[in-house]
Order: structure tokens, then sequence, then C-alpha cells
């Protein structure tokens, strides 16, 4: 079974068909779409359709839309934009450029656009340009900034907070963060686990050469934590949200205990280097002044005086003996 034909092309069928009114492009939409698909909701009393988007439903009128979408741009009106001197002109109307052609075009090169002359509703115009756009992402890798505006005013230094909350689940903010905790968002290889949390158990793997897989899940082990909190993949250990965050709590934790008995001891090694050098200091002053105050008090003693005047004269002795023990020689 197949789906009926999308809001913008039964508008442009619409557009063709004779005596075709607001009225009558909105009954055929009720018509084809109405009970067939949950988005797709009529209203009971204006005329126009209701779409359920991601964030929300959008109820849109239809006043006006076949007029709207009738009201195409001259050709030789966009051709004049698009040759502007003004870049930024031209820049606006680049894609009429490529439509209508410069001077020198050649029919080869003009087989895929449109005839001269040919009618082109303002929904066709959107339809080619919004494939465009969806070829060009498909064909790349974008990255999307997400801005979030935090007041209606313009103010600065003011949030409106359920402004601000619609906004980040009508962007999928809210609902990926779901996803991310029901899931493991956060993951570490091996190598890098193993680096980095084995301060944390340093007896769990010891000395012994063990592959960077059964190191991690030693490491695991001797953490003791909840299974259901962590997968061990095939290169990478997974965990769930907040998992991490703890563990490096735990190892700024044992970090700042390892600082601070590496310090105390460094502390305590200089001062009790600085202490033994003060005690031989002591030791060494202590002896300086018993032998000063030793000889201050030999030097006034007086047989201390008479030894050292007799001294000289008892060497005297030895000198004769030595004279004759050489002259009987």
């Amino acid at each position: 079974k197949t789906n009926p034909i999308g809001i913008l092309s039964c508008l442009d069928e619409e557009c063709v068909m004779p005596k075709a009114t607001d009225k009558t492009f909105t009954e055929k939409l009720h018509g084809l779409w109405k009970g067939r698909s949950s988005q797709y909701e009529a209203p009971r009393f204006r005329q126009g359709f209701i779409v359920q988007h991601y964030a929300s439903q959008v109820e849109y009128s239809t006043e006006g839309w076949l007029d709207k979408n009738k009201d195409p741009l001259s050709e030789n009106l966009t051709r004049l934009l698009a040759h502007s001197t003004e870049p930024g002109i031209a820049q606006l109307f680049a894609d009429f450029k490529e439509e209508a052609g410069g001077v020198g075009s050649t029919r080869g090169s003009n087989h895929n656009r449109p005839k001269r002359g040919a009618f082109r509703t303002v929904g066709q115009r959107h339809k080619e340009q919004l494939n465009s756009l969806m070829k060009q992402l498909y064909a790349t890798e974008p990255h999307f900034v997400r801005c979030i505006i935090p007041n209606e005013q313009k103010l600065p230094k003011v949030i409106n907070t359920p402004l601000v909350l619609e906004q980040l689940r009508c962007n999928g903010v809210l609902e990926g963060i779901r996803i991310c905790r029901q899931g493991f968002p956060n993951r570490l290889p091996f190598p890098e686990f193993r680096q980095r949390y084995e301060i944390l158990a340093p007896n769990a793997i010891g000395a012994r050469f063990v592959d960077s897989k059964q190191a991690a899940e030693l490491l695991l082990a001797a953490l003791s934590m909840d299974p259901a909190l962590f997968r061990v993949g095939r290169s990478k250990v997974f965990f769930r949200a907040g998992v991490l965050p703890e563990l490096e709590e735990i190892r700024d934790v044992k970090l700042s205990q390892i600082i601070s008995h590496f310090q105390a001891y460094s502390r305590g090694f200089l001062a009790r280097r600085q202490f033994r050098r003060r005690l031989d200091q002591a030791k060494a002053i202590r002896m300086i002044q018993r032998n000063a105050r030793g000889y201050l008090q030999l030097r006034e003693w007086p047989w201390w005086n008479l030894f050292s005047k007799v001294k000289p004269l008892l060497q005297i002795t030895p000198m004769d003996e030595e004279l004759r023990a050489k002259e009987a020689a």
C-alpha cells in the first residue's frame, strides 16, 4: 500500500486545476491524509490542517496558499538580479542564474533545466532546493551548532527557564541525554584505562606482564564496581553516565594522599638532616668550649707554669747520654 502524494505535490496539482480554491485544496488534503497518518489531523472549525512535528503539533491555515503558490518570479527579473554587480544581490539570486543560463550557454548544458516560459510554482522551487540541500548533507559530514535563546526580550543575563527547556526538548538535546544515560556513553581504551586508574589498585596487577584487556578486567574486579555500570568490549571499556566522574574523584583523592605523604616524608627527611647537623654543631661547640675552659684554667695553674719552665731542662739528660754513647762507639 503506497502513501498518497504529499502536501506540496497536492498543492501543485490544485494550482493547475480549473476552478480550484483554497477550500477544495483543503478538502483534498483531508481526503488524502485524514485517518491514514497519525501525524496529520483536520481542525474542527478552521480551514487548514495540523501536522505533528517532532517538537509539537503545528496548525497551518491554507488561506491564500493557491495564490501564493502561483506567484512565480519573472524570469527576466531574476536573470537581471542574478547578474547584478552587487555581490550580495548576485549571491541571493545565484540559483536563478544557473537556471536561466548566461550568455554563451549551450543547449547541451541546459537539457536538464526547465524550458523557457514553463510554469513553475513556489512549491516546486522549494522542493528542488530542499532536494539539493539534502543531497549536499548526505554527501558531507556536517556539524550543527544548536543556538538557544535565553529570553524573548533579548536582554542580557536573563534566563527564561521554561523557554530554554522547551528549546532543549524541541532540539532533541534532552532526548539525546536520556538515551545516553540509558546506554554506555563514556568509553576508554584498555591501555588508557590501565594507565590512568592503576593507581587506585596498585596491587591488582603486580609486576607480572598481562595484556591490556586482562589488566583492565583485573582493575575493575579490584575496584569492586557493579557489573551493571560497565561493559568490557574488544578494545575499550564502556561506562554508564556518571561512572567516570566518580572514578576521577577517587583518583584525585588518591593523588592528594600520595602527594601529601610525599611532602610529609620530604619535610621529615629535611628536618631530620637539619637536626643532625645542629646536633653535630652543638657537640663540636661544647667540645671547643670544654677545651678552651681547660686551657684557661691550666694556664693559670702554678704547677703547670713550673712544669713548663722545667720541661726544657729535662731534655738535657737524654742528650748527654746520647753523646756518651756516640763517643763510646
